[in-house]
């Protein structure tokens, strides 16, 4: 009697430990299903995030930052104030100086042309200085200069990027403005150079590696 229940007692302890066995097996597939589920889950959030993340690289704007540099192209000069673009045109004004060159006559000390006169200061050798005055309201409006056929369009055309910059004499007034016609000057490649001034700053221009290094692009 005492074998048959001993007999028992084991085979009780066998089956509760198959079954402990069991209950352990089966929590344990249960934490490993959970576990492969929250993996998938963490992915697809993962994958769900990188739209936002990649729309906010896109969103990131790019600053341009102005930096002044030594250029060996030809500035074109121009006077941005109240709004208003002129162009000193200074192969012109070299023109009507080149027929004093090769006669007895002395180059002269003042040059009137259509919006704007110069004032010549002849140095040594061929150093110069060219001073400009505008007339009274010179100059054209954005709207006419950015024509198809107007000022901007015939300058770039005339000048190529490869060999020329543009540099702006810019007064408080017409900031605006300038930031919108470099970005444009910007989008055709064109270096672009600027200094501000006031009404009664000079419009000097002087020859010379010295003086031009105050009209570095940008």
């Amino acid at each position: 009697m005492r074998n048959k229940r001993g007999y028992l007692g084991d085979l009780q302890g066998f089956i509760n430990l198959d079954s402990l066995v069991d209950i352990v097996s089966n929590n344990v597939g249960i934490l490993i299903i959970l576990a492969v589920f929250m993996a998938m889950f963490s992915l697809l959030e993962k994958s769900e995030q990188v739209p936002t993340t990649e729309q906010s690289i896109e969103n990131i704007e790019k600053l341009k930052i102005p930096w002044s540099h030594v250029s060996q192209k030809n500035n074109l000069l121009l006077l941005l104030r109240n709004d208003r673009l002129l162009f000193f045109d200074r192969a012109l004004v070299y023109q009507r100086l080149k027929k004093y060159l090769s006669g007895s006559d002395p180059l002269p000390t003042n040059i009137s042309l259509d919006q704007y006169s110069i004032e010549l200061t002849a140095g040594g050798g061929h150093a110069h200085c060219l001073e400009f005055f505008p007339s009274p309201r010179a100059g054209q409006w954005w709207h006419q200069v950015s024509q198809h056929n107007g000022l901007m369009q015939t300058l770039m055309k005339k000048y190529p990027t490869e060999e020329n910059y543009f540099f702006f004499w810019v007064d408080p007034d017409s900031f605006d403005l300038f930031r919108e016609i470099r970005k444009s000057l910007w989008e055709k490649r064109f270096e672009v150079g600027w200094k501000p001034v006031r009404i009664e700053s000079p419009l000097r221009y002087c020859s010379g590696d010295d003086q031009t290094r105050r009209f570095q692009p940008q």
